[in-house]
């Protein structure tokens, strides 16, 4: 059964070479021995095609350890200083606002604002959740 191709490293793989890999590491290893690094990488790199189910049935794999070997490869996303320019605000004791947020990585915003705002605040806690 032929599966699609994946790009692994820069090399064109298939889920069936990794299969076969597999299989002739475990005809020739040590009795006890532990999966190679070189191996859990390749199935990791499997992961953009196929579902952690699909990986570990066929590679015949624990699924908690495929799925904890697929977190630790994905590299996780480069965050870039960002500068969002906010207009002035006129002094106006009329009232005052506090805005906490504070996102599932624990990262927190607060702003206290102080007379009308003039903000689209909707647009501005869109852009701290999508960061």
């Amino acid at each position: 059964m032929a599966m699609t191709p994946v790009n692994l490293s820069g090399q064109s793989t298939t889920m069936d070479e990794v299969l076969c890999r597999f299989k002739n590491w475990r005809a020739t290893r040590k009795k006890g021995s532990r999966i190679p690094a070189e191996l859990w990488d390749a199935a990791a790199a499997l992961a953009d095609r196929y579902s952690v189910h699909q990986i570990a049935r066929t590679l015949r794999l624990n699924h908690s350890a495929v799925r904890d070997c697929i977190a630790k490869n994905v590299s996780a996303p480069v965050r870039q200083a960002c500068f969002l320019e906010l207009p002035a605000l006129p002094p106006s004791p009329v009232f005052s606002s506090l805005i906490e947020m504070e996102n599932r990585h624990g990262e927190k915003m607060r702003m206290h604002f102080a007379g009308e705002v003039s903000l689209d605040l909707f647009a501005l806690s869109q852009h701290f959740w999508v960061r």
